[in-house]
């Protein structure tokens, strides 16, 4: 029986072990990119303007809803009345009949009331603004996709950097090596005599410019850590190291047919100019309002049988005495405001062309840059095929010219030579492979689809 558990504990142990490591497993360029789409402040604030859209298409669906509006009101005025008509815009009204005198007494009054206004029908107005606010939802939406493809890219290409360097790195520990052990053997031969004493000095020359090159690539390295943690808006994960990019080369394939973000941008921007120009078009179209009010008024002013007023309690004002309701439609048609609308119209039609004209823009700048990315990475595809040949080509001519050296065939110079081109084919045949993989991320940053760069790994 225990050893059937030890079995079970046993198994269960490597599950986790097993779940463990697959889960660090996981592409360390996919774990960034993940972290910078939940943490970076553009991308949030785009998915917050998004929101904001969305709510602006529900706020003009309910334009079709009645406006319902409750008041209610308490003044204490004098009640003195007059005949004629005013201008109401700079003074209150006084209701009721003529006063026979001006009396300076004070009285209370109050109301209570509901007014509804309905819109039940615009002659289109408001089809028009609930387009134009669906496309204006849709250019956020793409404005958001936009925004979260250029830096998913440039963190993808800043990543590739960061490797690159890493890669140079080793490149030049490697040289270091190299420079060590030229320099100790140059010791030895110009003990024995075989090559000039100078040439230790040389050698020890040379191992210090390879430190010096290591410790500013340090510094570069810092700088890409430092980089690609602003673009996740967080400290970097232990290890995202990948040695991938350097290993294989990305397969050419047939790229998904997807509609690039700014060019949907730019239809949406077009689409919603169009809804607006065919909005400002009808309003010069009647406005037809439904009206409904019901309210109560109460005032400390009273009658008497002879029509006369007279106050007997300037508190009676707080008590509702009369009410009131009725129900109303409106119809107003705008006469002169025609020329202005007109020239608000014209205004709405060469915005509305001009967005068309930036459409036409963006897919003739797409088409191009599709055109010059697919060449670029067939050409750095090509490079990268080549660059093996001559790595293997220096580092044979190193290691002959090296046992030359050894036997006091050839000089400092020749080796030193031998040492360098060596360096320089190891680095561009790392050089070679990132520039394939980003004549990829190129490819798919014109084309608005990551996956086709993502998919390769």
């Amino acid at each position: 029986m225990v050893h059937k558990h030890k079995i079970i504990l046993l198994i269960i142990i490597i599950g986790f072990a097993w779940a463990n490591a697959y889960s660090q497993a996981e592409v360390p360029l996919k774990q960034l990119l993940d972290a910078a789409q939940k943490n970076y402040p553009a991308l949030l604030a785009k998915e917050l303007q998004k929101q904001a859209s969305g709510e602006r298409i529900k706020s003009t669906k309910r334009q079709m809803i009645p406006e319902v509006s409750a008041s209610t009101y308490i003044n204490y005025v004098t009640y003195n009345n007059i005949t004629g008509m005013f201008f109401p815009e700079y003074f209150l009204p006084v209701s009721g009949p003529p006063s026979k005198e001006n009396r300076n007494d004070m009285i209370w009054g109050s109301a209570v009331g509901l007014l509804m206004k309905w819109e039940p029908y615009t002659f289109g107005r408001r089809n028009n603004e609930l387009r134009a606010a669906e496309s204006s939802y849709e250019a956020s939406s793409a404005e958001k996709d936009l925004a979260l493809l250029e830096h998913s890219v440039q963190l993808s290409s800043t990543y590739l950097d960061y490797l690159l360097a890493i890669q140079i790195l080793a490149v030049l520990e490697s040289d270091k090596e190299r420079a060590e052990s030229n320099y100790e053997q140059a010791v030895v031969l110009a003990t024995s005599g075989l090559v000039p004493g100078v040439d230790t000095t040389r050698f020890r020359t040379a191992l210090s410019k390879v430190k010096i090159k290591m410790l500013a690539q340090h510094n570069t390295i810092h700088e890409y850590e430092a980089k690609l943690s602003e673009f996740i808006a967080a400290d970097l994960p232990e290890n995202v190291m990948d040695s991938t990019f350097f290993k294989v080369l990305p397969q050419l394939s047939g790229v998904s047919k997807t509609i690039h973000p700014s060019e949907k941008l730019a239809t949406a921007e077009w689409e919603t100019s169009q809804y607006q120009l065919k909005t400002e078009k009808l309003s010069w179209l009647p406005k037809l309002s439904i009206w409904g009010m019901a309210y109560g008024r109460g005032s400390g002013v009273q009658n008497d049988v002879n029509g006369n007023t007279f106050v007997e309690n300037p508190a009676d004002g707080f008590k509702l005495t009369r009410f009131n309701y009725g129900l109303g439609v409106q119809l107003t048609m705008p006469l002169t405001q025609i020329s202005r609308y007109k020239t608000q119209w014209k205004a709405k039609e060469w915005e509305a062309e001009a967005d068309k004209q930036q459409l036409e823009e963006v897919r003739l700048i797409l088409d191009k840059q599709r055109s010059i990315a697919d060449k670029t990475l067939q050409t750095a595809l090509d490079i990268a095929g080549e660059t093996p040949v001559q790595f293997q080509d220096a580092r044979y001519a190193y290691e002959a010219i090296q046992s030359q050296y050894q036997a006091g065939l050839v000089t400092f110079t020749e080796l030193i030579e031998a040492q360098n081109e060596l360096i320089t084919a190891e680095i561009e045949l790392r050089r070679s492979y990132w520039e394939a993989w980003k004549a990829l991320l190129y490819v798919a940053a014109v084309n608005g689809n990551l996956e086709t760069f993502l998919n390769q790994f």
